[in-house]
């Protein structure tokens, strides 16, 4: 278990305390909005440069990114043992001035020193030991022996400074350039969102006392819906993506954006409506045929009727328009810009009077409405937002508002039909779907063809039971306001009291129960029909009931892979309008997806986890990991056939992909890139 490391002796700061003119416009507009909080962003902007450098360099060595790089040398530490680490630094050839500076006192006996040559100096920090697929952890500072002084690289942009190769092409630097300033967009934000959930955490943890609550799901479910407990536990998560260096990049976002429509916020944003002439307009209705502006009529009729006014004010037919919900930003930045001719020519009418008020969740542009209708249920919104969010703008193509409620109907098929997959797990599916469809087809700009396009899926609460609510995963790694613990200790915590058991053995159990819940899932439809999910941290949610998960269930799927000879093999047909970027005839692409996003993006996380706050032992975690396989794989049986069995053997081979998210900024052209990484669950089984 990492405890954490000291590093002793004097180091430049590398001018850590000073703005750059992006941090002090930031500032400027941040003091316009809100001076409070411009003042509490001022104190956390420190500590997010360096997180977001720490994030960074992890990656950075994991995907073997140092162009500038002689050597890499990996040591490990002796624990606690100064004087014999001090020694190893000084026969790895670090300079007097560095190994005073470092002056290293490891406190783990899991951790290793890491010193990269480069040709200008030697960069040295230290990482975690043997980490689950390469997923160091940089538990720095970050140091820079230059041969005169030793300079902490405190800032995103300092790191890429000095890693950087000096002679690239200029497709390679400015690849570099967009890193560099990603990260720096990142750590700004992250430093904005920690100061505005720290805020909403104070005022939890005030409820929470006066409540004589201990923990936080209990101090939340008192006077809340289900559906508002899950978006108050997404407004409470700081942290961006787990394994992305940008995981908090929000280009396109102003400072005013993002204290207005991100889910820490806790703002109600009002979605506006764009009615568009039926023939520029591809819908995909629901089971029962009602499209998208239908649904949500019936759900909130006094939309359907202020709609209805407005058009009829600006002469025009109703029924000769179909409604698309449209960000409020979007609608500010986008249509005007993409959709001028159809706004003179009235093919496309923005509409004022009508307006749905939703909660954002942690996605940004996935939004939740904020009252139920009139049937008591709310519904979710997914729309067209372009802002460049971890690795893309989030637009949706046409094809996937056809493809999602094709796609949520096979599985919602495939999870009635198949014990295995529902044992666990269920799904949250698509409804129906609507996209602007220009006229000019493929010749459209991306911004065009995507920019107008939403799609409705339930809400996670439709399927939750009573006294049941849905924790979205990625809220599990948070703090909670009442207990200062992350949430999933909390829940572990419960666990261990109800069960009369340690920490230690709930946390076992937790992670048995999870493990399995979320592979009964993933590897049944990937080994029987041929359908590989994203299942991250942020498409889970786990249902939770007392206090303890009972089911998970799966959400968004528009980043499915499909293979359509496994598929037809079990009897359906190919949901998808896309061969070549959902379909796929390679069972390794297939495994790729669910091996990155199943293990690396969300069980590694929960193990980490559990292995820090929990004492459970990094090999016995993954123990249980790979026993959940095997006993998922044992009810699939025969089913599962030749591609379970070829499935398997690489799941549980010497390495596994993982999506190289750092390269993958370096060159975006070029589509998903993965790189092998060590499996923890190879090799035999520890006692």
């Amino acid at each position: 278990m990492t405890t954490g490391v000291a590093f002793t002796g004097e180091f430049l700061p590398g001018d850590s305390d000073s703005f750059d003119a992006d941090e002090r416009a930031m500032l400027r507009e941040l003091r316009a909005e809100d001076a409070e909080l411009a003042e509490e962003w001022v104190a956390e902007l420190p500590v997010a440069r360096r997180d977001t450098a720490h994030h960074a360099l992890a990656a950075l060595l994991r995907e073997q990114l140092l162009p500038g790089a002689v050597d890499v040398f990996r040591a490990p530490l002796s624990g606690t043992d100064e004087v014999s680490n001090v020694s190893m630094a000084h026969r790895l050839g670090l300079s007097s001035g560095a190994v005073g500076a470092l002056r290293i006192r490891w406190c783990s006996r899991d951790g290793e020193l890491v010193l990269v040559r480069l040709n200008g100096g030697t960069l040295v920090t230290v990482c975690s030991g043997e980490p689950p697929f390469g997923l160091h952890r940089v538990h720095g500072p970050v140091l820079f022996d230059g041969g005169v002084a030793v300079v902490e690289l405190a800032r995103p942009g300092q790191l890429i400074g000095v890693l950087r190769p000096e002679a690239a092409t200029e497709t390679e630097a400015d690849g570099w350039r967009r890193l560099r300033n990603e990260l720096a967009d990142s750590a700004r934000n992250l430093a904005l969102s920690r100061a505005t959930v720290r805020r909403r955490s104070t005022l939890v943890s005030l409820r929470g006392a006066g409540l004589g609550s201990t923990g936080l799901l209990p101090a939340l479910a008192f006077r809340h819906s289900a559906s508002e407990v899950t978006l108050e536990l997404d407004a409470l998560t700081a942290e961006g993506h787990n394994t992305h260096p940008c995981g908090k990049v929000r280009g396109g976002f102003s400072p005013a954006d993002s204290t207005r429509y991100t889910a820490e916020s806790g703002r109600v944003v009002e979605l506006r409506f764009a009615a568009v002439w039926r023939g520029f307009v591809r819908s995909t209705p629901d089971e029962t045929g009602r499209s998208v502006g239908e649904l949500l009529a019936e759900h909130f009729p006094a939309l359907a009727a202020g709609s209805r006014r407005e058009l009829l004010r600006r002469c025009v037919e109703p029924s000769d328009y179909l409604l698309i919900p449209v960000h409020p930003w979007q609608a500010r930045n986008v249509v005007p810009r993409e959709y001028s001719a159809e706004l003179a020519s009235g093919a496309l009418l923005l509409l004022d009077e009508p307006r749905l008020s939703c909660r954002p969740t942690l996605s940004v542009r996935t939004l939740v409405t904020d009252r139920p209708g009139r049937h008591g249920r709310r519904l979710t919104v997914k729309t067209a937002l372009d802002v460049l969010l971890t690795s893309a703008r989030r637009t949706i193509a046409p094809e996937s508002t056809r493809d999602g409620p094709v796609l949520g109907t096979l599985l919602r098929k495939l999870f009635a039909e198949d014990r295995v997959l529902a044992s666990g797990a269920g799904i949250v599916p698509d409804l129906a779907g609507v996209a602007f469809e220009p006229s000019e087809g493929g010749s459209a700009s991306p911004g065009r063809r995507r920019g107008l396009s939403a799609l409705l899926r339930q809400d996670p609460a439709d399927s939750l039971h009573e006294g049941e609510q849905a924790v979205t995963a990625a809220t599990l790694l948070a703090p909670s306001p009442v207990s200062g613990e992350p949430l999933l200790v909390e829940l572990v915590d419960t666990m261990a009291l109800h069960g009369h058991v340690t920490r230690a053995e709930a946390s076992r159990w937790f992670l048995r129960d999870y493990a399995e819940s979320l592979l009964a899932a993933t590897l049944p439809l990937l080994s029987c029909y041929g359908i590989a999910v994203e299942a991250h941290l942020q498409n889970t949610l786990v249902v939770v009931r007392h206090s303890r998960p009972v089911r998970l269930l799966l959400r968004d799927f528009a980043g499915v892979r499909v293979h359509p000879g496994r598929l037809r093999a079990a009897g359906y047909e190919v949901p998808t309008t896309r061969p070549g970027v959902t379909s796929t005839e390679d069972p390794a692409v297939l495994r790729a997806k669910m091996c990155h996003a199943t293990l690396q993006a969300n069980l590694a996380e929960v193990v980490v986890l559990l292995q820090r706050s929990c004492a459970l032992p990094g090999p016995v975690a993954w123990r249980i990991v790979r026993e959940a396989v095997s006993a998922v794989a044992a009810r699939v049986g025969q089913r599962g056939g030749a591609a379970l069995t070829a499935d398997l053997a690489a799941l549980f081979a010497p390495e596994l992909p993982q999506k190289a998210l750092a390269t993958m900024r370096l060159r975006p052209d070029q589509g998903d890139i993965y790189l092998p990484q060590p499996n923890p669950m190879s090799g035999p089984l520890p006692a």
